[in-house]
């Protein structure tokens, strides 16, 4: 590991927020309210059209994150790979790519190049509004990448996370029914809304997926995740649809998640060389709840209140003897002027008596 490289912070459950805008002040907000790990929207692997070089493409704003990190010495900042209607691992004109693990060296030459300023990095490949684009699918290949650059980002000291849709990683399905089934698809309609009045009523929405982020898993292995954080954000999920239409208690349908994953649950269909099956198992000590801010609508993305991120991680803690890692949100720009209108303080505020004394991170 480089020296400059930070560690996850021990003490949780760690609040977990995505930004893109860094310079203004949102960021530096969502710190002194309790965030403890950034993660910055988005990286991209690119390949140069004139000479085919491989390399990372971002508008981010380094200068502005460079001194974001260098101000607030105990967070962690993590560089996202994708995002809806973001570019999928290019190829070259043969159709081939680099490794994951050469891909992983690209990456790591960039951030040496900009000081360091990543300590790992998260995957969020999703799809695309426009079903016909290549990216409302995902290749073997893509997965491949994923799973061999997490080997290697691990080996080398590096943090890896992955933020799957709902449907990406689905712990809630019927065990050996099809939405137990692998596959490579990021257009198909969400499986919870399939009647004709909910059909009519998402207006013919299709953009879920369904376990495709368990071949990354299964490749790469739980091991080479610090954390997976789940989106039950998702256009249309699943968990949306329990607490909305069904009415289902909130605390309980996120905790039929979480005991699905650290119960464990069976994936098939998957494309594997020694089992077509595969037991996707997350450890409560790696799995973050993956929630909204204040765009959420509670129509078409669920809002989730803080106060019951609390009662499931209470729950999780009685039943298995740790809570969960953490909750993330979506997204850090999206945060309000007030305390009341933002979530990392909000979270900070539900969760203060797991880390007594600690009260804010400084000033603007």
């Amino acid at each position: 590991m480089n020296n400059q490289n930070r560690s996850l912070p021990s003490a949780a459950p760690l609040i977990i927020g995505y930004a893109s805008n860094a310079s203004s002040g949102k960021v530096d907000q969502a710190i002194i309210d309790g965030a403890s790990v950034i993660i910055w929207s988005f990286i991209h692997l690119n390949i140069k059209d004139d000479d085919e070089t491989c390399n990372i493409k971002t508008s981010l704003d380094l200068i502005e994150i460079k001194r974001i990190r260098e101000k607030y010495k105990h967070v962690v900042h993590l560089a996202a790979f994708g995002g809806w209607n973001g570019p999928h691992p290019p190829t070259f004109s043969d159709g081939s790519s680099l490794s994951g693990g050469k891909w992983c060296d690209v990456f790591i030459q960039f951030n040496e190049m900009n000081g360091f300023l990543f300590d790992g990095i998260d995957w969020d490949y999703e799809g695309n509004d426009n079903l016909d684009a290549p990216t409302s699918k995902f290749t073997l290949q893509t997965l491949e990448i994923m799973a061999d650059f997490s080997m290697e980002a691990k080996s080398k000291g590096l943090i890896v996370s992955m933020a799957p849709a709902e449907s990406y990683l689905d712990a809630a399905v019927v065990p050996g029914g099809i939405d137990a089934t692998f596959s490579l698809r990021l257009d198909l309609p969400p499986r919870a809304w399939t009647s004709p009045e909910d059909r009519d009523m998402i207006k013919g929405f299709s953009h879920a997926g369904r376990q495709c982020y368990a071949y990354v898993l299964a490749k790469a292995g739980v091991e080479s995740f610090d954390f997976i954080q789940i989106q039950l954000y998702e256009g249309y999920a699943p968990y949306l649809y329990e607490v909305t239409r069904m009415r289902k208690d909130p605390v309980d349908a996120i905790m039929e998640r979480v005991n699905g994953f650290v119960g464990g649950y069976v994936v098939n269909e998957m494309p594997l060389k020694l089992s077509p099956e595969y037991e996707v198992k997350i450890p409560p000590s790696k799995l973050a709840i993956g929630i909204g801010n204040r765009w959420c609508d509670g129509v078409k993305f669920c809002k989730i209140d803080p106060k019951t991120i609390r009662k499931a991680y209470d729950r999780t803690k009685s039943t298995y003897g740790e809570g969960f890692l953490g909750t993330m949100f979506w997204t850090v720009n999206e945060e309000g002027d007030d305390e009341e209108s933002r979530m990392a303080h909000a979270l900070k505020r539900e969760f203060q008596d797991q880390h007594p004394g600690e009260t804010s991170y400084g000033e603007l």
